[in-house]
């Protein structure tokens, strides 16, 4: 029997306001707008010498830097360099002709990152930015014009500040998103394809930590069973490349962390985490890890329990995105890229049961708090208001019946 949605709240004066402001075509037209925007901020601030290359034609510091740096330490099989911090930083030093004081990146990732930035080290540093950008927002549109085909939904999704910043900075968040979107929209139809990619998605393990426990309880073993194989393959590609001393290097790496942020010592941020939030409310390290656990321990048992009950897929894997963002105790501002992931999940299943009266305003709120990132630890708080929309409509889903609300023109 396929479930979908039951009889739906009525009309309100709040839904016929959302149904004249939310409109295809205004929010194609703004959105439009505001692309175009981007695009020529970029394109000024390139030509100006401020962005990317310098106007002696040096490459500027920007995050792109340590992919591209690493991806040479890659090519040449030297794992031992790339997590040395004076080498590493020497090797940057020697891109950017820029002299101390400038504290530069660590490599402080999994020895499976530098299997996937060699092929970039191998162009010139422009051209590799852009082919790096350029894939993975690739990857990024697919995973989510998988999950919802409407050129709506990547024009919306490459608005938040987080995705400008991404593209800005040359960081990882496209991938990271795409290879999460991917994994959940696959979850039913091509289960070891969505383990796969689950397993490649290891290259940042904090954002996979949700998903053992929850696809054990869910019973996805042909998830699991990819997951397991995938990872594997990619962790033990990487110890042959580099060497099974790189993985223990990776380790000693993390013991630069600041132990009351869990940010690389010396480096700026805010991590966008309830353990993040903590800290910025003042709480010590213990207090932090309370409150968080306690969290990521309930949104998994909401998130699992959505999946154990008879509603739309659209739901389920909105829950569990939001889980795997919200169980990380690391997360970084551009890794909010992530959110497009549980918003578009939500979309999905409004546009074809319909809205719920006020859940257009709140995820234009959401979109809205994203441009306060710079300043404090919002992303607890978006996911907390996406998962109380997905549990919201779960709550009205039915086995029987079906409202269609048809979005205005």
């Amino acid at each position: 029997m396929k479930f979908r949605i039951g009889t739906l709240p009525r009309a309100s004066s709040v839904s016929e306001a959302e149904d004249l402001i939310f409109t295809r075509r205004r929010l194609l037209l703004w959105g439009y707008i505001f692309l175009a925007a981007n695009v020529i901020a970029f394109a000024i601030r390139f030509y100006a010498g401020k962005w990317l290359i310098d106007k002696a034609g040096h490459p500027t510091y920007i995050d792109f830097l340590q992919w591209w740096v690493g991806g040479k330490f890659a090519l040449m099989r030297n794992a031992a360099g790339a997590y040395n911090y004076s080498t590493f930083s020497a090797a940057q030093t020697l891109v950017t002709k820029s002299a101390p004081p400038i504290t530069y990146f660590p490599w402080v990732y999994p020895p499976t990152m530098l299997i996937l930035v060699a092929p970039i080290a191998r162009l010139p540093y422009t051209a590799a930015f852009f082919a790096w950008v350029g894939a993975t927002l690739c990857l990024y549109a697919v995973a989510l014009y998988a999950i919802l085909p409407e050129l709506l939904t990547i024009v919306l999704a490459l608005l938040p500040l987080p995705v400008v910043n991404n593209v800005f900075a040359g960081q990882m968040a496209f991938l990271t998103a795409g290879l999460l979107g991917l994994s959940l929209a696959f979850t039913s139809r091509r289960p070891y394809l969505s383990g796969i990619c689950l397993g490649l998605l290891t290259y940042k393990p904090q954002f996979v930590l949700f998903f053992p426990l929850a696809l054990l309880i869910t019973r996805q073993w042909r998830v699991v069973a990819g997951a397991t194989a995938s990872a594997l393959l990619f962790a033990g590609a990487a110890a042959l490349e580099f060497g099974s001393n790189s993985w223990l290097l990776f380790l000693r790496s993390l013991h630069g962390h600041n132990s009351a942020t869990l940010l690389p010592v010396n480096l700026e941020g805010v991590n966008q985490t309830f353990f993040g939030l903590m800290h910025e409310a003042g709480a010590g390290p213990a207090a932090a890890w309370v409150v968080h656990l306690t969290v990521a321990l309930l949104t998994t048992a909401i998130a699992c329990r959505l999946w154990l009950r008879p509603i739309p897929h659209s739901l389920k894997a909105a829950a569990f995105s939001i889980g795997a963002l919200t169980v990380t105790p690391y997360m970084l501002a551009y890794d909010l890229t992530a959110l497009s992931v549980p918003a578009v999940f939500l979309l999905e299943d409004a546009l074809a049961h319909g809205f719920v009266p006020g859940e257009r305003f709140v995820l234009m709120g959401c979109f809205l708090a994203l441009f306060l990132y710079f300043d404090f630890a919002v992303g607890p708080i978006v996911l907390l208001a996406l998962m109380g929309l997905v549990v919201r409509r779960a709550g009205y889903a039915t086995t029987t019946g079906i409202a269609v609300a048809a979005v205005p023109q």
